[in-house]
C-alpha cells in the first residue's frame, strides 16, 4: 500500500505554487534548485502573472494544471495560504509542503490561523509539512529532487535527516562541499502542524532507500508515541537525535522531589539511552556517527589501536577513548615483532604506535594492515598529520584499500588543497574524520547501537486486571489513607503507620520510640514546615510536640488535620524511589539517594515507567547508593530484590493510573537490620 509519504519523497510531478520570477525572491531560488539539481518529475509552476519561468510552464491556477498533482510546494503570502490549500485539496493533492512562515511561530493571531488550516487538513486526507520550513530533498539518482531554497547538490547517500530548524537544515545544506555528508532523503518540518517526527520514523523503518535516520529536535511532539515504536521492537535502524533547548528551566509546578528533579533535558536524555536511541552532542558528532553506520563494519568489542605520525592528535585520541568507554588494545607480543621491522627504531611499537612524521605512505598501509590482523584489537583508528615531505592522499587511498572485516578510522589533518584534491581523485570516497577526537565517539555510538538490551518483559498497562479505582477530584492530594490503601495493593514496602487527633493520642496505647507527623492538606513536604519529629520516647513528650506543632502551624495559618504515628527506625541508608508524568513522555520512574537533601547528592537516575528487568539492574548500578547497598568495601548487601520490586511496582501503579502525576518514596529507609520501609509516601497527586 502506498503511503501519503512516498508522494514527499517520490513524486512524479511537482506544483510549486507561488514561484516567482524574482532572482533571490524564495520562490525562485526554489525553483532554481528543483530545475539546477536535475528533477526527474514533472515541474508545473503556479503565477498568474509569468507564462514562464526558467523553462517550465506557469500556469494561472492550481486547478488549469491538466495532470495529477503528487506534491505541492506552497510559498504564496500568508493571507492566501487557506484558499491555496483549499484549492490543492480540491485537485486531490494529498502531501503538501507550507514554506510560508508567519504563523504560530508569531503569536496568537498566526496560532489560529495555523489552526484553521491544520482543521482544512484533517478534514482531507491530505498531510501538511510545515509551515515555516524550508522543504524537502531526495538525492536518489532516480529522483534528483532538491525543492529547497538552498542551491546545493547532495551527494547520494542512505541517511535520513529531519530538521525542526529551516536555519539548522540551510546551514547544514550549505556545508555539504566541506563536510561530505551524502543525503538519501532530507525534510524541514518547521512548526511541526502536522506532520512530526513520529510520522517519519514509522516510514523511514520500512523505507528501503534509508539505513541511518537523523534528527534535530527542538522538541517531541508526543514523545509517549515516538518511544512506541522502540518499545513494541518496531525499529531496527540507528536513530541519532540532535535536541537542541538542553538548558530548559525544567517542569513547572512540581510538588514532589522527583518532579523537581525531572528537568526536560534529563527525561529526554534518559529516554534515548533507554531505547538505544543515540543522543549526539553537535551536527559534527550526528552526522559523523551517520558516516560510522554508512561506511565502517561494527567493531566485535572495544579494543581500539591507534597509529599516528604525530605526539599530540595521537594523545587527544586516546583521551577520547576513555571518556567514550574505550579502551588502548594490549598488542600481542607477534605483532610487535611484525611492528619492528616497519617502524622507525625512534618510533614506537607500543599502542599507540608512532611512525613518526617521515612515516609514508607504504609504512601506514602495512601498520595498519598488521594492527587488523590482531586478536586483541576491534577497531583501530589511523592519524596522519600532513608534513611538507609526505603527501597525503597516497596515505589515505592506501589505508582505504585495506581489506578487513575490522573497521579502520582516518583522521586526517592535510594542508588546505588536500581535500578538493581527495575529492577529485579518490578512487575509495570513504568518509575521513577532521578531528583526533571524532573516531572514538562514532565507535562508541556504533558499539551502543549493536548492544542494545532486549526489551523482553517490559512493563505496560494492566488495566484489564487492575481493580484499583481512584475516585478522586482533579488536582487533589491523596490523604494518607487512601495512599496507605494505593501502596498496599501495589505491594510497596510503606511502614505501619496509624492517623490520630491529638485527643486520640491521649487515649491510645503506643509503643515508643515513634515518629510524629503533621497531617494536613496544605501540608506537603514536611520537613520544610517542621512538621517531623523523630525518636520520641515517651507518652508525655509525645502529647507537648503535638501541642507546639498545633500551636506552630496555627501561627502560620496552616490548617493541622491530626498527626501520623510511625515507629522510630534506625536508619542506614537513605533511598529514593519516586514516578512522575512527562508531559510528553509520558510516564517516568526514579531511584537514588534519598532523603531531603536529594536534590544536593545528585545521586539520582531516571527511565520512562515502561521498564525492563535490566532498565531496573542498570537504574541501581548507574549510582553510588545503588553499588553500596549491594555492598562495598565489606559492607553487607542489602536484599536487592526489594528495592527491584519497589522500583518495578511503583512503576506498574503509575503506567496503569493515567490519573496519577507524581508519587514519590521518600525516603524509601534501608534500616540497621538491613530491612526496607517507605516511611513517607508523597501523595499520588495532584492528578490531571
Amino acid at each position: 500500500m502506498e503511503s501519503v509519504f512516498d508522494q514527499y519523497f517520490y513524486p512524479d510531478s511537482i506544483c510549486i505554487v507561488g514561484a516567482s520570477s524574482k532572482p533571490k525572491s524564495l520562490g525562485y531560488e526554489l525553483t532554481k534548485s528543483v530545475k539546477q539539481y536535475g528533477y526527474t518529475g514533472d515541474l508545473a509552476l503556479v503565477n498568474p502573472k509569468a507564462d514562464e519561468i526558467l523553462g517550465f510552464k506557469c500556469y494561472p491556477t492550481i486547478s488549469s494544471i491538466d495532470y495529477r498533482i503528487d506534491l505541492a510546494i506552497v510559498m504564496v503570502p500568508k493571507q492566501f495560504v487557506e484558499e491555496t490549500i483549499k484549492e490543492l485539496i480540491a485537485k486531490k493533492t494529498q502531501a503538501i509542503i507550507l514554506i510560508t512562515a508567519g504563523f504560530k511561530e508569531t503569536g496568537e493571531a498566526g496560532a489560529e490561523a495555523e489552526k484553521r488550516i491544520l482543521q482544512i487538513i484533517r478534514d482531507s486526507n491530505a498531510r501538511l509539512v510545515g509551515p515555516n520550513c524550508m522543504g524537502i530533498i531526495n538525492a536518489l539518482p532516480s529522483v534528483k529532487m532538491n525543492a529547497t531554497f538552498v542551491a546545493e547538490e547532495p551527494k547520494t547517500g542512505s541517511m535520513a535527516f529531519c530538521s525542526q530548524s529551516g536555519a539548522i537544515g540551510a546551514a547544514v545544506l550549505n556545508s555539504l562541499r566541506e563536510t561530505d555528508i551524502r543525503f538519501g532523503q532530507f525534510i524541514s518540518v518547521g512548526n511541526k502542524a502536522d506532520v512530526n517526527e513520529n510520522d517519519l520514523l514509522e516510514y523511514w523503518q520500512d523505507c528501503k532507500d534509508v539505513s541511518v535516520i537523523t534528527y534535530y529536535l527542538e522538541s517531541f511532539v508526543d514523545g509517549e508515541k515516538f518511544i512506541k515504536y522502540f518499545i513494541d521492537d518496531r525499529i531496527t535502524k540507528p536513530v541519532i537525535v540532535l535536541k537542541g533547548g538542553r538548558t530548559s528551566s525544567g517542569i513547572k509546578a512540581a510538588s514532589s522531589h522527583t518532579g523537581a528533579l525531572g528537568s526536560s533535558d534529563k527525561v529526554v536524555d534518559a529516554i534515548l539511552t533507554q531505547f538505544g536511541i543515540i543522543r549526539a552532542d553537535d551536527l559534527n558528532d550526528m552526522f559523523n556517527t551517520a558516516k560510522g553506520f554508512e561506511d565502517f563494519p561494527t567493531p566485535k568489542g572495544n579494543r581500539v589501536a591507534v597509529v599516528t605520525n604525530a605526539g599530540g592528535p595521537a594523545i587527544l585520541t586516546v583521551d577520547t577513548l576513555e571518556k567514550n568507554n574505550l579502551a588502548l588494545a594490549e598488542l600481542s607480543p607477534e605483532t610487535k615483532v611484525k611492528l619492528k621491522e616497519i617502524v622507525h627504531p625512534e618510533g614506537s611499537v607500543n599502542n599507540p604506535v608512532d611512525l613518526l612524521p617521515g612515516g609514508i605512505a607504504e609504512q601506514f598501509k602495512a601498520v595498519n594492515e598488521i594492527l587488523v590482523q590482531d586478536e586483541n584489537v576491534d577497531a583501530v583508528i589511523s592519524v596522519f598529520v600532513e608534513p611538507i615531505m609526505v603527501k597525503a592522499l597516497p596515505v589515505i587511498e592506501g589505508i582505504n584499500d585495506i581489506k578487513s572485516e575490522k573497521p579502520i578510522f582516518q583522521v586526517v589533518m592535510p594542508l588546505p588543497e588536500f581535500w578538493q584534491e581527495y575529492r577529485a581523485e579518490s578512487k575509495t570516497k570513504r568518509s575521513l574524520f577532521r578531528r583526533p577526537e571524532d573516531p572514538a565517539v562514532v565507535i562508541n555510538n556504533l558499539l551502543k547501537f549493536q548492544n542494545k538490551k532486549s526489551n523482553t518483559g517490559r512493563i505496560k498497562s494492566d488495566e484489564s486486571v487492575n481493580d484499583f479505582k481512584l475516585n478522586e477530584k482533579p488536582g487533589k492530594f491523596l490523604n494518607p489513607n487512601e495512599v496507605a490503601e494505593l501502596c498496599n495493593h501495589y505491594k510497596l514496602p510503606i511502614v505501619k503507620d496509624e492517623i490520630h487527633s491529638i485527643q486520640e493520642l491521649n487515649k491510645r496505647e503506643i509503643h515508643f520510640p515513634v515518629v510524629l507527623k503533621a497531617v494536613g492538606e496544605k501540608i506537603i513536604h514536611k520537613t520544610d514546615l517542621k512538621g517531623v519529629v523523630l525518636n520520641i520516647k515517651t507518652k508525655s513528650d509525645l502529647i507537648k510536640t503535638a501541642e507546639k506543632m498545633i500551636w506552630d502551624f496555627s501561627s502560620k495559618n496552616i490548617q493541622l488535620d491530626k498527626f501520623l504515628i510511625q515507629p522510630y527506625l534506625k536508619t542506614k541508608f537513605e533511598l529514593l524511589v519516586g514516578a512522575f508524568r512527562d508531559p510528553s513522555f509520558g510516564p517516568m520512574i526514579m531511584f537514588g539517594s534519598g532523603g531531603k537533601y536529594v536534590e544536593y547528592l545528585d545521586d539520582t537516575v531516571m527511565r520512562s515507567a515502561y521498564l525492563t528487568e535490566n532498565d531496573i539492574d542498570e537504574m541501581i548500578n548507574s549510582t553510588k547508593v545503588g553499588k553500596i547497598i549491594q555492598g562495598v568495601r565489606g559492607e553487607e548487601s542489602i536484599d536487592i530484590k526489594v528495592v527491584k520490586s519497589a522500583i518495578k511496582n511503583l512503576a506498574q501503579m503509575i503506567v496503569n493510573h493515567k490519573e496519577i502525576t507524581e508519587v514519590d518514596l521518600n525516603p524509601l529507609l534501608v534500616t540497621s537490620e538491613n530491612k526496607i520501609f517507605a516511611v513517607d509516601v508523597f501523595p499520588p497527586g495532584p492528578k490531571i
